[in-house]
């Protein structure tokens, strides 16, 4: 049996972790780090794939996942990270077990929905769940910088994939920059 405390936790952590990325830290294969938690999702990736069908999807997601500003913060967002799980600490096992039903229903929403083009609007769901109510920065740096060379080697997507050219491993953690040299990936 599980612990749906420890459970919660780690599902908000994976939602927070999706939300508070920023600028090219934000990315596509963040999505699968947060629909493993959900029985039955698409696998996280670690194969790297062709380059090209790799950037199709860079530049899907920066067409259809951008935004020209940050968005505005709530009057009721909670901005202390200290206070972000504290209403868990007077819940009972089954108010836990609502609270991780209603946190897996908001992740599975997010994955169901990618069998279309995911926007920033899907992702603001999913965030939602969240008791904090602190928003996302969905800006993204320039085309040049995120989908070219503007500033290779350390950043952008051509850069990101080539990093893992050189792994000695087959199978790779594409939530980290290359190489993989860890068997244990």
């Amino acid at each position: 049996m599980t612990d749906p405390f420890a459970d919660i936790i780690a599902c908000r952590h994976a939602i927070r972790r999706h939300r508070d990325a920023k600028g090219d830290d934000r990315c596509w294969l963040d999505d699968y780090f947060v629909w493993a938690l959900i029985p039955g999702s698409f696998p996280v990736p670690t194969d790297v794939p062709p380059m090209e069908e790799a950037m199709d999807m860079c530049r899907a997601y920066y067409k259809l996942r951008r935004a020209d500003a940050a968005d505005a913060q709530p009057a009721n967002a909670v901005h202390d990270p200290a206070k972000w799980d504290a209403d868990l600490e007077t819940m009972d096992d089954a108010q836990l077990q609502a609270e991780l039903a209603r946190l897996h229903a908001a992740v599975r929403q997010h994955r169901d929905n990618a069998c279309k083009p995911l926007t920033p609007d899907d992702d603001r769901a999913l965030y939602a769940a969240l008791p904090e109510q602190v928003t996302a920065d969905f800006r993204l740096p320039p085309p040049h910088e995120f989908l070219g060379e503007g500033k290779a080697p350390n950043a952008g997507c051509p850069s990101f994939w080539r990093s893992h050219a050189g792994c000695k491993t087959r199978r790779h953690n594409l939530h980290k920059w290359g190489p993989c040299d860890d068997e244990r990936v």
